[in-house]
This record gives structure tokens, C-alpha cells and sequence, in this order.
């Protein structure tokens, strides 16, 4: 069964939660146990002591009124000698349905007989004698039944006896039932005690056992890839994959960041190899360059046809000092752009956002790239456009120009080739500002400080002012190419004159091309500094 994050912290605290209704569920069965025992031990032991010691206490009265009739003839010890009786048997009879055992019955039936004999006794033969005393009219018939009353407790003694003992019997077992009682009810009370106690310890412990768990299960996971982004963040790709079981959203964040991962070395790769490509076209750009500058040697009696076309060619070098003027506005901004960046970069904090916002601030970054190879490929065009004019002269010039229409042939094939990976390096900008949108949404939750990144991007803006005073000097020379051409425009003076101006033009195009053959090497180094092996 898959469970998200959600579903496993609730069946954690779902299996405590049962143990604790099944735990009071225990308990509360033990309280009505115990609430039962106590109903019984009150109800059956209890008021039957109760009654058995009241109805002694009667006979006890009872016998008491004798006595106090005998001491001072109390006309009414009679009745309430019959009351006490009467109410003792009541009591008796009130604590044999309350018995429960065969022990229990057998005494109070003994002790309801006894008290029968005894009652029966006390209001058949000692009640008349007390009569008889009252009614006689002379002192030697009282003293005659003053005598009879003590003859008859004296003959009766045994009787008496007799029943208290049954009482004291019955009693004595009540008052043995009610200890048990007592006894058993606390063995209950502790051992519901130590039962509630377990129970609690065993909650506890399990509900840590359970929330360890689950804390492993999360945080394992997301502390591998904070470690892996924190690797990534510092141009560290040589990561491996990061391998979770669970199916549940960190799972899922580690399967996003492994691609992530593997998209990254991919398109750092081929960034590698794209810039060596760029840098090794530059460099044939710039031995054509050197090869073109002697060959306008060899032209030096073909300059004066040559000078029909310079108005146009004035033209174009006018619209490449605009061009350059463009790309050179382009890359201020984007170097404003950078300082933002870098601003932006300096306050990311140390959460799962940092590692997004590094991501952002590369596809940011690779944004500017892109006009970066914009005007690489510009200045391509524009390479191709002076190699076309070029080749369109030395036609013109015939058998003298063919050696340089040659060169020139040249110059347009790397010119295209210069353009061509300047297009593919466009592709692969576009691929990583996609790859690092996905990688933001993939990445909210990891974090870790991105000093190395802003450092890139604060040598990134460091490159980017290089292309600047490289395309302002490319400006400034296209605009002494421009007042040459009017110069010649005016009148060539002598063919060394024109040859002279012509190679040292050359040698401006040679030296631009050795800028763009080190934007490309500071390209190469930029994507050297993620490791991939």
C-alpha cells in the first residue's frame, strides 16, 4: 500500500489512538468489575452486618427492659420488650435473601431459629410473669413472681447464650466477608493501577518507536538531496542518483532532482563541446584574417577599380558601427541585468528556495548568453557580408583577385560555421532556461547557500564587460575603417597608401576575431566549473 506523508503520520497516531481506547476500554471494564464487587459487598456483606448487629443490639434491649423492670417496675417494659423482639426479627429477616453462599444461608437460618426459640420464649413465658408481678395485690405475691422472672432467665440461660453466639457467629463471618471484600477490592484497585501503567509505558514507547520512524523515513530522504544540491550549487554534477523506496512526495522530489541532475550534465556537456567548437572556428577566423591582409598585398594595382565600390562599402561599414553600437547597448543592459542578479543572489537564505533561486539565476544568466551569441552571430553576418564584397571585388579585379577571392571563400565558410554554433549554443541556452524552470518547481524545498553561483555571475559580468570594450573597440575600429573609406573616397593617393589602409583593417578584423576566440575560451571556463567526472 502507498501512503503520501499524510497517511503515514496519521497511521502513526491511528495505532495509538486504538491502543489507548483499546487501554481505557480494559479499564473501564475492571472499574464496572470493581464497581459490582463493591455494589455486591455493600449490599450483601455490609447491610447484612448491619442488620445481624442491630438485631443483636435488640435482643440486647430487650433483655436490658427485663432488667430494668425487675430494678424499678417500669409499667411499659412489656412492650417494649415485645418491640425490640419484633423489630430484631424483622432485621433477621431482611438478611437472608441478601445471602449468596450455602455458609452464609446455614448461619442465619441457625440465627432466625435461634431467635425464634428466643422471642417465643420472652413473649410466651417471661411477658405473663411480668404481668403476673404487676397485677399481684399483696409483697409476697410480687416477691413470689419477682422470683419466677429470676428462676426463668436462670433456667433459660442456655437459650440466651445460644443466640448471642449464633449472633456473634454470624457476625463474625459477615464481618470476614466484608474484609475479604475490602482485601479483594484493593488487589483490584492496584491492579488496575499497574495494568494503566504498562499500558502507558507501552503507548509511550511505541508511539516514539513510531514517530522515529516516521521522522527517518522524511528526513533521510530530503537531508540526501539538500547534501546533492548543496554539490550542484558549487558546480559539483558528479552526484549519484539519489535512491528512495517511498512512493510519497519526497519520493518524488528525489526522482524530480535525479532528473534534474542527469538533465544538467547533459546540457553542460554539449555547452563544453559547443564553445571548443566556437573557439576552434575563431581561431581558423582569425589565420583566414592574416591570410586575406597578405593577400591585399597582391592587390595593390586592382585598388584603383576597387575605388568604384567604396562608396557602398562605406555604407556597410557605417551599418556594422550601428549594429555594434546596438550590441554594445544590449550587453550594458545586460550587465545592469547581472547586477541585479548578483544583488538578488547576495540575500537568498539557506532553505530549499536558495537551490531554486540559484537555478533561476542561472537560466537569468543564460539569458544574457543568448544576446551574447546574438552578437556572435552578428558579427558572423556581418564577417560574411565583408567576405561576399570581398569575393564580388576579386572578381572583378579577375586573375589578380583570385587568390583572394579564395581567402575569401574561406572567410564565408567559417563565417557560417561561427554562425551555425552560435545557433546551436542558442538551442542549448533555450534547453537550460527550460530544464531550469523545472527544476525550480522540482526544488522549493532544498536549500543551501549559493556563493559559488553568485561568484559565476559575478564572472559572468566581468565577461560581459570584456564584450563590451571588445565590441567598443570593434566599434571605434569599424568607424576608422569608415573614415578611411572616405579618405579614399576623396582620391586614393598612391596603391601603398590604399594596400596599407586595407592590411591594417585586417589586422582589426584579425584582432576581433582573437576577442571572439577568448569569449569563447572564458565560455569553455564558465562551464568547466561544473564537474561532471
Amino acid at each position: 500500500m502507498k501512503l503520501n506523508i499524510k497517511g503515514k503520520i496519521l497511521l502513526g497516531f491511528g495505532v495509538v489512538l486504538l491502543l489507548m481506547l483499546g487501554s481505557c476500554l480494559y479499564l473501564i471494564d475492571k472499574m464496572k468489575t470493581m464497581d459490582d464487587n463493591y455494589s455486591a459487598l455493600i449490599n450483601e456483606k455490609a447491610y447484612g452486618y448491619i442488620y445481624a448487629e442491630s438485631a443483636r443490639a435488640g435482643f440486647n434491649m430487650a433483655a436490658v427492659n427485663v432488667r430494668g423492670y425487675i430494678i424499678d417496675g417500669n409499667s411499659d417494659s412489656p412492650a417494649k420488650i415485645q418491640a425490640s423482639l419484633d423489630n430484631s426479627i424483622k432485621l433477621i429477616d431482611k438478611i437472608a435473601p441478601l445471602m449468596s453462599t450455602d455458609e452464609g444461608k446455614q448461619l442465619i437460618n441457625d440465627y432466625k431459629t435461634k431467635a425464634d426459640v428466643y422471642r417465643k420464649l420472652m413473649l410466651d413465658q417471661l411477658v405473663p410473669l411480668i404481668s403476673a408481678r404487676e397485677s399481684a395485690q399483696s409483697e409476697k405475691e410480687r416477691a413470689i413472681a419477682q422470683k419466677k422472672i429470676t428462676d426463668f432467665f436462670a433456667a433459660n440461660q442456655k437459650t440466651i447464650t445460644d443466640l448471642d453466639t449464633a449472633a456473634q457467629t454470624f457476625s463474625e463471618y459477615e464481618s470476614k466477608l466484608l474484609e475479604e471484600g475490602g482485601n479483594q477490592n484493593t488487589d483490584n484497585v492496584r491492579e488496575i493501577i499497574t495494568t494503566s501503567n504498562i499500558v502507558v509505558l507501552i503507548i509511550i514507547i511505541l508511539g516514539l518507536v513510531i514517530a522515529l520512524l516516521i521522522a527517518r523515513m522524511i528526513a533521510n530522504p530530503i537531508s540526501l538531496v539538500d547534501t546533492e544540491a548543496a554539490k550542484i550549487a558549487t558546480g559539483d554534477l558528479t552526484g549519484k542518483e539519489i535512491k528512495v523506496r517511498t512512493k510519497d512526495e519526497v519520493g518524488h522530489l528525489a526522482e524530480s532532482f535525479n532528473n534534474m541532475l542527469h538533465n544538467l550534465k547533459d546540457i553542460t556537456r554539449q555547452l563544453q563541446e559547443k564553445s571548443q567548437k566556437v573557439a576552434s572556428s575563431a581561431a581558423e577566423l582569425s589565420a583566414s584574417a592574416e591570410n586575406v591582409s597578405a593577400a591585399a598585398t597582391e592587390t595593390a594595382s586592382t585598388v584603383g577599380e576597387v575605388a568604384s565600390t567604396v562608396e557602398q562599402v562605406a555604407a556597410n561599414a557605417q551599418h556594422i558601427s550601428d549594429v555594434s553600437a546596438q550590441a554594445a547597448a544590449h550587453a550594458k543592459e545586460g550587465n545592469e541585468g547581472l547586477d541585479s542578479v548578483v544583488a538578488q543572489m547576495d540575500i537568498i537564505q539557506e532553505t530549499t528556495e536558495s537551490s531554486g533561486k540559484v537555478v533561476s539565476g542561472l537560466s537569468e544568466s543564460a539569458g544574457k548568453i543568448t544576446q551574447i551569441v546574438e552578437l556572435i552571430t552578428s558579427i558572423a553576418d556581418q564577417t560574411n557580408l565583408l567576405a561576399l564584397n570581398a569575393a564580388i571585388e576579386s572578381a572583378r579585379a579577375g586573375e589578380h583577385g583570385r587568390g583572394f577571392a579564395v581567402v575569401a571563400d574561406e572567410v564565408r565558410k567559417l563565417a557560417e560555421q561561427s554562425a551555425g554554433a552560435a545557433k546551436e549554443i542558442h538551442i542549448l541556452i533555450t534547453s537550460i532556461q527550460h530544464e531550469s524552470k523545472k527544476a525550480v518547481e522540482s526544488m522549493q524545498q532544498s536549500g543551501t547557500q549559493v556563493e559559488t553561483g553568485s561568484q559565476v555571475v559575478r564572472e559572468v559580468r566581468v565577461t560581459i564587460e570584456k564584450i563590451i570594450s571588445a565590441v567598443q573597440n570593434m566599434a571605434d575600429d569599424i568607424q576608422s575603417v569608415a573614415v578611411a573609406i572616405e579618405q579614399m573616397n576623396s582620391g586614393v593617393q598612391n596603391v601603398a597608401a590604399a594596400t596599407e589602409e586595407q592590411t591594417a583593417t585586417m589586422e582589426e578584423v584579425a584582432s576581433t576575431t582573437q576577442s571572439l576566440a577568448g569569449l569563447a575560451g572564458e565560455l569553455d571556463e564558465l562551464s568547466k566549473r561544473f564537474k561532471l567526472a
